[in-house]
């Protein structure tokens, strides 16, 4: 299995729960694995047989721009979407970044991982 990667993709992002986090936001960071097979790609030299990043990182930041609750929900709707645009991604795991969260602890970030496998969702 192929795999292409998307590595520190950083968002200024209102998404949480609380008040302050929806006002004034922080920066999120997203990681995006998707595995696939660019056999293809690889033999045709042509974006339209790859998964191109550069729609990865348009979709991701759509989705990053509309504030939600839950960065579970977030992750999800990322890995998704590019299951959805992308037919040749078997699965898609994506992992978003909430750097220095407003809690009362110090912490670099909390995060959390979303794995869609296509025979799962299919």
């Amino acid at each position: 299995m192929d795999k292409v990667e998307v590595r520190g993709l950083t968002f200024h992002a209102k998404h949480g729960c609380h008040a302050e986090e929806r006002k004034t936001g922080g920066t999120f960071e997203v990681d995006i694995l998707i595995d696939s097979d660019f056999s293809k790609a690889a033999i045709s030299d042509r974006i339209e047989d790859a998964i191109d990043y550069v729609t990865v990182m348009a979709l991701t930041a759509e989705i990053m721009a509309t504030p939600q609750n839950l960065i579970e929900h977030v992750a999800n709707d990322i890995a998704q979407r590019i299951l959805d645009e992308f037919q040749e991604a078997q699965r898609c795991t994506v992992t978003v970044k909430k750097l220095q969260p407003p809690v009362s602890h110090q912490l670099q970030y909390v995060a959390v991982t979303r794995i869609l496998d296509r025979s799962a969702n299919n």
